[in-house]
Protein backbone atom coordinates (compact mmCIF):
# COMPACT_ATOMS: atom_id res chain seq x y z
CA UNK A 1 0.00 0.00 0.00
CA UNK A 2 1.39 2.89 -1.24
CA UNK A 3 0.96 6.12 1.17
CA UNK A 4 2.03 9.84 2.40
CA UNK A 5 3.71 10.36 5.46
CA UNK A 6 2.95 14.18 6.22
CA UNK A 7 3.30 14.57 9.56
CA UNK A 8 2.17 17.70 11.48
CA UNK A 9 3.57 18.58 15.03
CA UNK A 10 1.80 20.47 18.19
CA UNK A 11 -1.53 19.33 17.11
CA UNK A 12 -4.93 19.33 19.19
CA UNK A 13 -8.03 17.08 18.13
CA UNK A 14 -11.65 17.53 19.30
CA UNK A 15 -14.93 15.94 17.63
CA UNK A 16 -17.77 17.34 16.10
CA UNK A 17 -20.87 14.98 16.03
CA UNK A 18 -21.92 14.30 12.51
CA UNK A 19 -18.36 15.67 10.88
CA UNK A 20 -15.62 13.66 13.07
CA UNK A 21 -12.76 14.48 14.44
CA UNK A 22 -11.31 17.84 13.52
CA UNK A 23 -7.94 19.05 14.16
CA UNK A 24 -5.92 22.34 14.81
CA UNK A 25 -2.19 22.57 14.09
CA UNK A 26 0.20 25.11 13.50
CA UNK A 27 2.73 24.99 10.76
CA UNK A 28 5.60 28.13 9.36
CA UNK A 29 4.30 30.14 6.31
CA UNK A 30 7.72 28.55 4.38
CA UNK A 31 6.60 25.16 5.18
CA UNK A 32 3.07 25.67 3.90
CA UNK A 33 4.31 27.00 0.91
CA UNK A 34 6.97 23.95 -0.01
CA UNK A 35 4.31 21.92 0.35
CA UNK A 36 2.29 23.82 -2.13
CA UNK A 37 5.06 23.76 -4.15
CA UNK A 38 5.61 20.06 -4.16
CA UNK A 39 1.98 19.57 -4.59
CA UNK A 40 1.33 17.95 -1.53
CA UNK A 41 -1.92 20.34 -0.82
CA UNK A 42 -4.34 20.36 -3.68
CA UNK A 43 -7.65 22.31 -5.09
CA UNK A 44 -10.79 20.69 -5.99
CA UNK A 45 -12.55 23.28 -8.68
CA UNK A 46 -15.62 21.30 -8.73
CA UNK A 47 -16.26 22.87 -4.75
CA UNK A 48 -14.07 25.92 -4.72
CA UNK A 49 -14.02 29.01 -7.55
CA UNK A 50 -12.10 27.86 -10.42
CA UNK A 51 -12.78 28.38 -13.98
CA UNK A 52 -15.09 25.70 -15.59
CA UNK A 53 -16.46 24.32 -12.20
CA UNK A 54 -18.76 22.45 -14.68
CA UNK A 55 -16.21 20.55 -16.11
CA UNK A 56 -14.96 18.83 -13.27
CA UNK A 57 -16.33 16.31 -10.68
CA UNK A 58 -14.44 15.88 -7.19
CA UNK A 59 -11.60 13.50 -8.18
CA UNK A 60 -10.21 16.29 -10.34
CA UNK A 61 -7.35 18.43 -8.49
CA UNK A 62 -4.80 21.06 -9.51
CA UNK A 63 -2.21 22.85 -7.47
CA UNK A 64 -3.11 25.44 -6.25
CA UNK A 65 -0.57 27.63 -8.66
CA UNK A 66 -2.40 26.44 -11.62
CA UNK A 67 -3.55 28.83 -14.12
CA UNK A 68 -7.01 27.02 -14.81
CA UNK A 69 -8.24 27.84 -10.99
CA UNK A 70 -9.93 31.42 -10.54
CA UNK A 71 -7.67 33.09 -7.57
CA UNK A 72 -7.09 36.35 -8.17
CA UNK A 73 -3.50 36.87 -7.33
CA UNK A 74 -3.60 40.96 -6.64
CA UNK A 75 -6.09 39.86 -3.74
CA UNK A 76 -3.07 37.47 -2.55
CA UNK A 77 -0.80 40.10 -3.45
CA UNK A 78 -1.96 42.91 -1.37
CA UNK A 79 -2.28 40.22 1.47
CA UNK A 80 0.92 39.33 1.51
CA UNK A 81 1.93 42.90 1.90
CA UNK A 82 -0.51 43.43 4.32
CA UNK A 83 1.50 40.46 6.02
CA UNK A 84 4.71 41.80 5.86
CA UNK A 85 3.83 45.33 6.92
CA UNK A 86 2.95 44.10 9.93
CA UNK A 87 6.78 43.74 10.74
CA UNK A 88 7.10 47.91 10.36
CA UNK A 89 5.10 49.83 11.90
CA UNK A 90 7.90 52.35 12.88
CA UNK A 91 6.92 56.00 11.64
CA UNK A 92 3.71 54.78 10.21
CA UNK A 93 0.65 56.66 10.94
CA UNK A 94 -2.15 54.34 13.18
CA UNK A 95 -4.47 55.04 10.51
CA UNK A 96 -2.46 54.20 7.92
CA UNK A 97 -1.06 50.97 9.04
CA UNK A 98 -2.17 47.96 7.49
CA UNK A 99 -2.25 44.09 9.04
CA UNK A 100 -3.43 40.99 7.75
CA UNK A 101 -5.53 39.55 10.68
CA UNK A 102 -6.54 36.18 9.27
CA UNK A 103 -3.73 33.25 11.02
CA UNK A 104 -5.77 30.14 9.73
CA UNK A 105 -6.07 27.67 6.64
CA UNK A 106 -8.08 24.62 5.76
CA UNK A 107 -7.31 21.57 4.62
CA UNK A 108 -9.33 18.40 4.73
CA UNK A 109 -7.40 14.80 4.93
CA UNK A 110 -9.64 12.80 2.28
CA UNK A 111 -10.96 9.91 3.76
CA UNK A 112 -9.99 6.84 1.22
CA UNK A 113 -11.44 4.06 3.18
CA UNK A 114 -7.95 2.98 4.22
CA UNK A 115 -5.62 4.38 7.19
CA UNK A 116 -5.94 7.95 6.03
CA UNK A 117 -4.16 9.82 8.92
CA UNK A 118 -2.44 8.69 12.79
CA UNK A 119 -3.09 10.97 15.82
CA UNK A 120 -0.65 10.42 18.56
CA UNK A 121 -2.30 12.46 21.67
CA UNK A 122 0.49 12.12 24.14
CA UNK A 123 3.00 13.95 21.49
CA UNK A 124 0.00 16.20 19.60
CA UNK A 125 1.45 14.95 16.24
CA UNK A 126 -0.66 14.03 13.60
CA UNK A 127 0.95 11.62 10.75
CA UNK A 128 -1.35 11.94 7.31
CA UNK A 129 -0.90 9.39 4.61
CA UNK A 130 -3.85 10.34 2.24
CA UNK A 131 -4.79 13.87 -0.45
CA UNK A 132 -4.77 16.81 1.00
CA UNK A 133 -7.38 19.06 0.04
CA UNK A 134 -8.38 23.15 0.41
CA UNK A 135 -11.68 23.44 0.40
CA UNK A 136 -11.30 26.61 1.54
CA UNK A 137 -8.79 30.11 2.11
CA UNK A 138 -7.14 29.39 -1.44
CA UNK A 139 -6.23 33.11 -1.37
CA UNK A 140 -4.30 32.92 1.69
CA UNK A 141 -2.50 29.77 0.42
CA UNK A 142 -1.84 31.13 -2.81
CA UNK A 143 -0.35 34.42 -0.38
CA UNK A 144 2.21 31.94 1.39
CA UNK A 145 3.47 30.48 -1.93
CA UNK A 146 4.09 33.82 -3.00
CA UNK A 147 5.90 35.36 0.39
CA UNK A 148 7.90 32.19 0.14
CA UNK A 149 8.60 32.73 -3.82
CA UNK A 150 9.73 36.54 -3.19
CA UNK A 151 12.05 35.88 -0.65
CA UNK A 152 13.74 32.97 -2.96
CA UNK A 153 13.89 35.33 -5.43
CA UNK A 154 13.53 38.84 -5.92
CA UNK A 155 12.99 38.90 -9.30
CA UNK A 156 9.72 37.73 -8.77
CA UNK A 157 8.58 40.45 -6.52
CA UNK A 158 6.16 42.59 -8.41
CA UNK A 159 6.95 46.16 -9.75
CA UNK A 160 4.12 47.39 -7.27
CA UNK A 161 1.25 46.15 -4.89
CA UNK A 162 -1.91 48.12 -4.24
CA UNK A 163 -3.20 47.31 -0.81
CA UNK A 164 -5.75 49.43 -0.88
CA UNK A 165 -9.17 50.52 -2.97
CA UNK A 166 -8.12 54.44 -2.42
CA UNK A 167 -4.52 53.64 -4.39
CA UNK A 168 -2.22 53.12 -1.76
CA UNK A 169 0.42 50.59 -3.18
CA UNK A 170 4.21 49.01 -2.17
CA UNK A 171 6.77 49.11 -4.75
CA UNK A 172 9.25 46.07 -5.04
CA UNK A 173 11.86 48.08 -3.21
CA UNK A 174 9.42 48.54 -0.16
CA UNK A 175 8.71 45.11 -0.28
CA UNK A 176 12.19 43.62 -0.71
CA UNK A 177 13.23 45.46 2.33
CA UNK A 178 10.42 44.27 4.47
CA UNK A 179 11.27 40.59 3.51
CA UNK A 180 15.07 41.26 3.84
CA UNK A 181 14.39 40.92 7.70
CA UNK A 182 11.47 38.04 7.44
CA UNK A 183 12.08 34.44 8.06
CA UNK A 184 9.43 31.90 6.38
CA UNK A 185 10.21 29.58 8.58
CA UNK A 186 10.14 31.62 12.15
CA UNK A 187 7.49 29.47 13.82
CA UNK A 188 6.36 32.47 16.12
CA UNK A 189 6.28 35.60 13.68
CA UNK A 190 5.51 33.61 10.31
CA UNK A 191 3.30 30.74 11.46
CA UNK A 192 -0.42 30.01 10.74
CA UNK A 193 -3.35 27.89 12.45
CA UNK A 194 -4.78 25.13 10.33
CA UNK A 195 -7.95 23.36 11.21
CA UNK A 196 -7.99 20.07 9.49
CA UNK A 197 -11.20 17.96 8.47
CA UNK A 198 -11.44 14.59 7.74
CA UNK A 199 -13.95 14.26 5.47
CA UNK A 200 -15.42 12.33 2.24
CA UNK A 201 -14.44 14.16 -0.99
CA UNK A 202 -18.37 15.16 -1.89
CA UNK A 203 -18.81 16.67 2.14
CA UNK A 204 -16.27 19.57 0.70
CA UNK A 205 -18.72 21.13 -0.99
CA UNK A 206 -20.91 21.62 2.23
CA UNK A 207 -18.31 22.83 4.29
CA UNK A 208 -17.45 25.60 1.72
CA UNK A 209 -20.67 26.33 1.41
CA UNK A 210 -20.78 27.07 5.42
CA UNK A 211 -17.87 28.99 5.48
CA UNK A 212 -18.42 31.33 2.40
CA UNK A 213 -22.28 31.56 2.13
CA UNK A 214 -23.73 30.68 5.60
CA UNK A 215 -21.84 33.52 7.51
CA UNK A 216 -24.01 36.88 7.61
CA UNK A 217 -21.42 40.26 6.00
CA UNK A 218 -21.90 42.95 8.09
CA UNK A 219 -23.97 46.04 6.17
CA UNK A 220 -21.53 48.80 4.05
CA UNK A 221 -22.29 51.18 6.91
CA UNK A 222 -21.87 48.29 10.00
CA UNK A 223 -17.98 47.70 8.29
CA UNK A 224 -17.20 51.52 7.59
CA UNK A 225 -17.93 52.46 11.56
CA UNK A 226 -15.56 48.97 12.30
CA UNK A 227 -12.54 50.16 10.57
CA UNK A 228 -13.19 53.81 9.43
CA UNK A 229 -9.48 54.34 8.75
CA UNK A 230 -9.13 51.81 6.02
CA UNK A 231 -9.87 53.88 2.94
CA UNK A 232 -9.33 57.76 2.21
CA UNK A 233 -12.80 57.99 1.66
CA UNK A 234 -13.61 56.55 4.70
CA UNK A 235 -11.42 58.83 6.81
CA UNK A 236 -12.98 61.85 4.70
CA UNK A 237 -15.80 60.85 6.14
CA UNK A 238 -14.95 60.32 9.86
CA UNK A 239 -13.36 63.99 9.49
CA UNK A 240 -16.23 65.60 7.99
CA UNK A 241 -18.37 63.72 10.92
CA UNK A 242 -16.18 65.19 13.34
CA UNK A 243 -15.82 68.49 11.91
CA UNK A 244 -19.13 69.47 10.66
CA UNK A 245 -22.34 69.42 12.89
CA UNK A 246 -25.12 68.92 9.88
CA UNK A 247 -22.97 65.47 9.64
CA UNK A 248 -22.35 64.90 13.13
CA UNK A 249 -22.82 61.13 14.01
CA UNK A 250 -25.89 61.82 15.23
CA UNK A 251 -27.39 63.03 12.43
CA UNK A 252 -26.30 59.98 10.28
CA UNK A 253 -27.31 56.54 10.23
CA UNK A 254 -24.56 54.10 10.89
CA UNK A 255 -25.64 50.71 10.40
CA UNK A 256 -28.61 50.26 8.30
CA UNK A 257 -28.49 50.36 4.88
CA UNK A 258 -31.55 52.25 4.87
CA UNK A 259 -33.37 55.52 6.40
CA UNK A 260 -35.90 54.18 8.38
CA UNK A 261 -39.71 55.60 7.50
CA UNK A 262 -39.74 57.37 10.89
CA UNK A 263 -35.89 58.53 10.96
CA UNK A 264 -34.88 62.00 11.46
CA UNK A 265 -31.12 60.39 10.11
CA UNK A 266 -29.94 63.06 6.90
CA UNK A 267 -28.76 59.66 5.20
CA UNK A 268 -26.53 56.88 5.88
CA UNK A 269 -22.75 55.76 6.49
CA UNK A 270 -22.61 54.26 3.34
CA UNK A 271 -24.00 56.64 1.29
CA UNK A 272 -21.51 59.47 2.41
CA UNK A 273 -18.92 56.68 1.51
CA UNK A 274 -19.84 55.98 -1.80
CA UNK A 275 -20.47 59.87 -2.49
CA UNK A 276 -16.86 60.33 -2.12
CA UNK A 277 -15.37 57.52 -2.90
CA UNK A 278 -14.62 57.82 -6.75
CA UNK A 279 -12.40 60.55 -5.63
CA UNK A 280 -10.18 58.73 -2.90
CA UNK A 281 -7.07 58.58 -4.85
CA UNK A 282 -7.16 62.59 -4.82
CA UNK A 283 -8.13 62.33 -1.19
CA UNK A 284 -5.30 60.05 -0.57
CA UNK A 285 -2.48 62.92 -1.86
CA UNK A 286 -4.60 65.58 -0.32
CA UNK A 287 -4.27 63.75 3.10
CA UNK A 288 -0.81 64.20 2.77
CA UNK A 289 -1.08 67.85 3.10
CA UNK A 290 -2.97 68.26 6.57
CA UNK A 291 -3.73 72.26 5.89
CA UNK A 292 -4.73 71.47 2.32
CA UNK A 293 -6.64 68.69 3.71
CA UNK A 294 -8.64 70.78 6.51
CA UNK A 295 -9.28 73.51 3.57
CA UNK A 296 -11.55 70.15 2.01
CA UNK A 297 -13.02 69.48 5.13
CA UNK A 298 -14.07 73.31 5.60
CA UNK A 299 -15.35 73.86 2.36
CA UNK A 300 -17.53 70.93 2.81
CA UNK A 301 -19.03 71.57 5.44
CA UNK A 302 -19.54 75.37 3.97
CA UNK A 303 -21.01 74.09 1.04
CA UNK A 304 -23.79 72.05 3.53
CA UNK A 305 -24.44 74.58 5.40
CA UNK A 306 -25.07 77.00 3.12
CA UNK A 307 -27.25 74.08 1.46
CA UNK A 308 -29.09 74.12 5.04
CA UNK A 309 -29.77 78.21 5.00
CA UNK A 310 -32.42 77.06 1.62
CA UNK A 311 -33.16 73.59 3.08
CA UNK A 312 -33.42 73.77 6.78
CA UNK A 313 -34.42 70.02 7.55
CA UNK A 314 -30.09 69.57 7.14
CA UNK A 315 -29.67 71.75 10.49
CA UNK A 316 -28.90 69.90 13.25
CA UNK A 317 -31.36 71.14 15.07
CA UNK A 318 -34.50 69.87 12.79
CA UNK A 319 -36.76 67.50 13.73
CA UNK A 320 -37.44 63.88 12.05
CA UNK A 321 -41.14 65.31 10.92
CA UNK A 322 -39.64 68.08 8.88
CA UNK A 323 -36.95 65.46 7.27
CA UNK A 324 -39.57 63.30 6.22
CA UNK A 325 -41.59 66.12 4.84
CA UNK A 326 -38.73 66.90 2.76
CA UNK A 327 -37.92 63.71 1.71
CA UNK A 328 -41.65 63.44 0.43
CA UNK A 329 -41.96 66.47 -1.60
CA UNK A 330 -37.95 66.81 -2.67
CA UNK A 331 -34.84 64.91 -3.75
CA UNK A 332 -32.89 67.68 -2.09
CA UNK A 333 -32.29 65.26 0.94
CA UNK A 334 -32.73 61.73 -1.09
CA UNK A 335 -29.69 59.59 -1.31
CA UNK A 336 -28.96 59.72 -4.25
CA UNK A 337 -28.20 63.39 -4.48
CA UNK A 338 -25.25 63.08 -2.20
CA UNK A 339 -23.30 61.73 -5.15
CA UNK A 340 -23.91 64.69 -7.34
CA UNK A 341 -23.80 66.88 -4.66
CA UNK A 342 -20.34 65.56 -3.40
CA UNK A 343 -18.85 65.64 -6.42
CA UNK A 344 -19.61 69.37 -7.53
CA UNK A 345 -18.29 70.58 -4.03
CA UNK A 346 -14.82 68.26 -4.46
CA UNK A 347 -14.78 69.44 -7.48
CA UNK A 348 -15.34 73.71 -6.82
CA UNK A 349 -12.92 72.92 -4.05
CA UNK A 350 -10.11 71.41 -6.58
CA UNK A 351 -10.91 74.05 -9.53
CA UNK A 352 -10.08 77.39 -6.33
CA UNK A 353 -7.51 75.33 -4.76
CA UNK A 354 -5.70 74.99 -8.94
CA UNK A 355 -6.44 78.40 -9.03
CA UNK A 356 -5.17 79.75 -5.90
CA UNK A 357 -8.56 80.74 -5.11
CA UNK A 358 -9.92 81.01 -1.67
CA UNK A 359 -13.37 79.46 -1.89
CA UNK A 360 -14.35 81.64 1.06
CA UNK A 361 -15.00 85.09 -0.54
CA UNK A 362 -15.92 83.62 -3.59
CA UNK A 363 -19.62 84.09 -4.63
CA UNK A 364 -20.15 81.49 -7.57
CA UNK A 365 -20.87 78.57 -5.20
CA UNK A 366 -23.30 80.29 -3.21
CA UNK A 367 -25.30 81.18 -5.99
CA UNK A 368 -25.20 78.16 -7.37
CA UNK A 369 -26.83 76.30 -4.58
CA UNK A 370 -29.16 79.05 -4.57
CA UNK A 371 -30.30 78.64 -7.73
CA UNK A 372 -30.50 74.51 -7.38
CA UNK A 373 -32.83 75.71 -4.12
CA UNK A 374 -35.15 77.83 -6.32
CA UNK A 375 -37.13 77.29 -9.39
CA UNK A 376 -36.73 75.96 -12.92
CA UNK A 377 -39.13 75.90 -16.05
CA UNK A 378 -39.36 72.89 -17.70
CA UNK A 379 -41.45 70.82 -19.94
CA UNK A 380 -43.89 68.19 -19.20
CA UNK A 381 -44.73 65.13 -20.43
CA UNK A 382 -47.48 66.95 -22.84
CA UNK A 383 -45.06 69.59 -23.78
CA UNK A 384 -46.74 72.37 -21.53
CA UNK A 385 -43.99 74.72 -19.38
CA UNK A 386 -44.22 74.29 -15.76
CA UNK A 387 -42.38 76.27 -13.09
CA UNK A 388 -41.32 73.88 -10.26
CA UNK A 389 -38.76 74.18 -7.71
CA UNK A 390 -35.75 72.42 -9.15
CA UNK A 391 -35.55 69.52 -6.22
CA UNK A 392 -39.95 68.96 -6.46
CA UNK A 393 -40.05 65.06 -6.69
CA UNK A 394 -44.08 63.94 -7.65
CA UNK A 395 -45.74 63.45 -4.09
CA UNK A 396 -49.41 63.57 -2.64
CA UNK A 397 -50.66 66.85 -0.24
CA UNK A 398 -52.49 66.35 3.07
CA UNK A 399 -55.46 66.02 1.34
CA UNK A 400 -54.52 63.01 -0.95
CA UNK A 401 -54.00 65.11 -4.11
CA UNK A 402 -50.95 64.39 -6.58
CA UNK A 403 -48.58 67.54 -7.07
CA UNK A 404 -45.72 66.93 -9.85
CA UNK A 405 -42.68 67.36 -9.12
CA UNK A 406 -39.94 68.50 -11.77
CA UNK A 407 -40.16 66.17 -15.05
CA UNK A 408 -36.57 67.40 -16.22
CA UNK A 409 -35.63 64.81 -13.50
CA UNK A 410 -37.42 61.88 -15.57
CA UNK A 411 -34.82 60.20 -18.13
CA UNK A 412 -32.24 61.53 -15.25
CA UNK A 413 -32.74 59.60 -11.93
CA UNK A 414 -36.40 58.61 -13.01
CA UNK A 415 -36.82 55.74 -15.20
CA UNK A 416 -40.12 54.65 -16.73
CA UNK A 417 -41.58 51.67 -15.49
CA UNK A 418 -43.95 49.47 -17.44
CA UNK A 419 -46.46 46.88 -16.95
CA UNK A 420 -45.10 43.69 -17.70
CA UNK A 421 -47.94 42.17 -18.89
CA UNK A 422 -49.67 45.10 -21.53
CA UNK A 423 -46.24 47.11 -21.93
CA UNK A 424 -47.95 49.78 -20.78
CA UNK A 425 -46.23 53.00 -18.85
CA UNK A 426 -46.86 52.79 -14.80
CA UNK A 427 -44.90 55.99 -13.87
CA UNK A 428 -41.43 56.82 -12.63
CA UNK A 429 -39.26 54.47 -10.62
CA UNK A 430 -36.05 56.40 -8.85
CA UNK A 431 -32.63 54.89 -9.47
CA UNK A 432 -29.52 55.01 -8.30
CA UNK A 433 -26.82 54.13 -10.61
CA UNK A 434 -23.53 55.44 -11.98
CA UNK A 435 -25.32 56.35 -15.19
CA UNK A 436 -27.69 58.34 -13.22
CA UNK A 437 -26.05 59.92 -10.47
CA UNK A 438 -23.37 60.99 -13.39
CA UNK A 439 -26.47 62.72 -15.63
CA UNK A 440 -27.77 64.22 -12.25
CA UNK A 441 -24.37 65.79 -11.68
CA UNK A 442 -24.51 67.19 -15.05
CA UNK A 443 -28.18 68.85 -14.62
CA UNK A 444 -27.18 70.60 -11.42
CA UNK A 445 -24.08 71.81 -13.42
CA UNK A 446 -26.54 72.97 -16.26
CA UNK A 447 -29.05 74.39 -13.50
CA UNK A 448 -26.49 76.07 -11.27
CA UNK A 449 -24.74 77.51 -14.10
CA UNK A 450 -21.22 76.78 -11.85
CA UNK A 451 -18.27 76.46 -14.37
CA UNK A 452 -16.03 73.29 -13.98
CA UNK A 453 -13.24 72.77 -16.05
CA UNK A 454 -12.92 69.53 -18.40
CA UNK A 455 -10.53 67.15 -17.21
CA UNK A 456 -7.60 65.93 -19.83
Amino acid sequence: MFTKNIQIPNVDRIFREGVGPVFKGVFTIGDLAVGLEEGDLKYAPKYQRGAGNEEYDETTLFQVTDEKLDIDARRAEEMAAKFLMGFDHEGTEREEAREFFNVEVIWNVRRNHRKELEYDEARRTLTVHSTITVPDSAHRHYMCYLLHKWKQDVADIPDEVQIAPDGRSLDALSLRKLLDSWDPFDKEKSSVFITIYNLDPEYEGRLFDEYNVEGKRPTAGAAIDMHPTKTSSRRFVRDLMKKCPIFERGEIEIRRSTIAKGSRKITTLATLDSAIKPFQKELLQIQKDKPKYEDLLGFFCAFYTEWASHYTAFLPTASGKLRQELRQESFAMSNIMFFPMFRLAFELWQKYAKAGIAWHAEQEWRDGLAKLAGDVTAQDGKGKSVTVQVMARDHQDEAGDSVPGNPDWQGKILIQQFDQNSGKPMGWSLSSTRQTRDTAYHYLLQVSGISIPKKK
